[in-house]
């Protein structure tokens, strides 16, 4: 016997009426969180939003692309590093975190032990490797991040979840340098490494 729902309809009967734009959709992107040592893989911004800022290779998939093929596409594009084997570590999903639009990225990070060359490329005006200096005064964190096109500085006035890690939604950034949230995310991923 064929399942049928409240309305006494069949799945086909319920996708035949089904209107896949009742629901607000974001922008779906992924974006990667490479450490090799002390440092990390960044792109300065070559458009706008946050043209000239900081920000993790990334950006938006393609339709019917997973976040795990746009992760590796975009970080070839922006940086030409390939065969970085990620794994996924967070979802950054807060209204608002990006001003285009509603954005859900999913994020990868990966510890290399040796650090490929990179170049910036597509929207990406530069790709470098930084150096990360972390430095606390209780809730207040100073994140640095120091390349060969000189450095950037922001404070974190850090909120933690349930579980006491960084929480991305509720943390404040003082600042500016660093596009997004990607310095609470930056900040969140290199406490989960040190674990």
């Amino acid at each position: 016997m064929e399942k049928v729902n409240a309305k006494g309809q069949t799945l086909e009967q319920f996708l035949a009426a089904y209107n896949p734009n009742k629901y607000r959709k974001p922008g779906v992107t992924a974006d990667c969180v490479i450490f090799c040592g002390r440092q990390v893989l960044m792109v300065r911004r070559g458009n706008h939003p946050y043209i000239g800022e900081l920000a993790f290779p990334g950006g938006f998939a393609e339709a019917g692309e997973s976040t795990e093929s746009t992760a590796a596409r975009e970080l070839l594009e922006e940086t030409g590093a390939t065969g970085v084997p990620m794994r996924q570590f967070y979802t950054a999903s807060t209204p608002g975190r990006d001003p285009r639009d509603w954005t859900v990225s999913v994020c990868y990070t990966a510890t290399l032990d040796e650090k490929p060359d990179v170049k910036g490329g597509d929207d990406a005006a530069h790709a470098a490797w930084y150096t990360v200096t972390v430095s606390a005064q209780g809730s207040r964190v100073t994140l640095s991040l120091t390349g060969d096109d000189g450095s950037e500085s922001v404070e974190l006035c850090v909120v933690r979840d349930a579980f006491g890690k960084v929480d991305v939604n509720a943390t404040e950034v003082i600042g500016s340098g660093i596009a997004f949230d990607h310095a609470k995310i930056l900040l969140r991923a290199l406490e989960e490494r040190a674990q």
